[in-house]
C-alpha cells in the first residue's frame, strides 16, 4: 500500500512602497524581514480560528519607530539588522503617538482598515496588500509643519526608519528599517505592504 506524504513548503516574503499621495513621488520601496516564528504561529491560529486572550492573530497594526538607523556627522547612515529573531519582535524605538504638550508614551501603532487579496490564478501564491494612510495634520496635529527636520533621532520631529505589522494579538510579524523619512503636517503618506504567501515551492 502506497502511503501518500505530500509536503507543502510555505514561505512569505514581504514589499513596501512608502508614497506621496498627492504627488505619487515614491519616497520607498523596499524588501522587508519576515518573523518566521510569530508568523507561522499566526497562521496555524488564523487558520483554526483560534484567539489567544481573547485576541486574533491576524493583522491589525502597522507600527512606526525611529531607532532603526544611526547617522554620523557626516551624514553616513548606518542601518541596524531587523529585529525578527524569537517570539518577541518588536522595534528599536517607537515612535511616539503624540508630542508637545499631549506627549504620551503611547506608541504610534496605527490600524490597517484596507486589505485587498491578490489571488494569482494558476499559480502557487497570494498577494496581501494592507494599506495604511498617514492624513494630513496626522499623527499629530502638533506635529512639524514642514518635512525639514534636522535631526532625525528626535522623536518630536515625526522622523520614522522603522516600520512593523503586528497582529491583533500583539505579535511582530515584520520589521523593516530604511533611509529616515519625516511624516510632516503637510503631506500625506500612503504605505503599500504587500505580503506574498507561497506554498508548495
Amino acid at each position: 500500500m502506497k502511503t501518500l506524504n505530500d509536503k507543502s513548503h510555505l514561505g512569505v516574503e514581504g514589499h513596501v512602497v512608502i508614497r506621496d499621495a498627492d504627488s505619487q513621488e515614491v519616497l520607498l520601496n523596499k524588501y522587508n524581514a519576515i518573523n518566521f516564528e510569530n508568523f507561522a504561529l499566526a497562521v496555524a491560529n488564523s487558520m483554526a480560528n483560534q484567539t489567544t486572550n481573547s485576541n486574533n492573530h491576524f493583522i491589525a497594526k502597522l507600527a512606526f519607530g525611529y531607532g532603526g538607523t544611526t547617522i554620523d556627522a557626516n551624514g553616513n547612515v548606518t542601518y541596524k539588522d531587523p529585529k525578527v529573531s524569537g517570539s518577541t519582535g518588536g522595534l528599536y524605538s517607537p515612535s511616539p503617538a503624540t508630542i508637545g504638550a499631549n506627549a504620551t508614551t503611547t506608541p504610534l501603532q496605527v490600524s490597517v482598515t484596507e486589505f485587498t487579496v491578490n489571488n494569482a490564478k494558476n499559480q502557487p501564491y497570494t498577494d496581501l496588500e494592507c494599506k495604511v494612510v498617514l492624513d494630513y495634520n496626522q499623527p499629530d496635529a502638533s506635529g512639524p509643519a514642514l518635512d525639514n527636520a534636522s535631526d532625525f533621532d528626535d522623536a518630536d520631529s515625526f522622523v520614522f526608519d522603522e516600520i512593523a505589522l503586528i497582529t491583533d494579538n500583539g505579535d511582530f510579524l515584520t520589521h523593516l528599517i530604511f533611509h529616515p523619512i519625516q511624516k510632516s503636517n503637510n503631506r500625506k503618506l500612503e504605505v503599500l505592504y504587500t505580503l506574498r504567501i507561497r506554498a508548495g515551492v
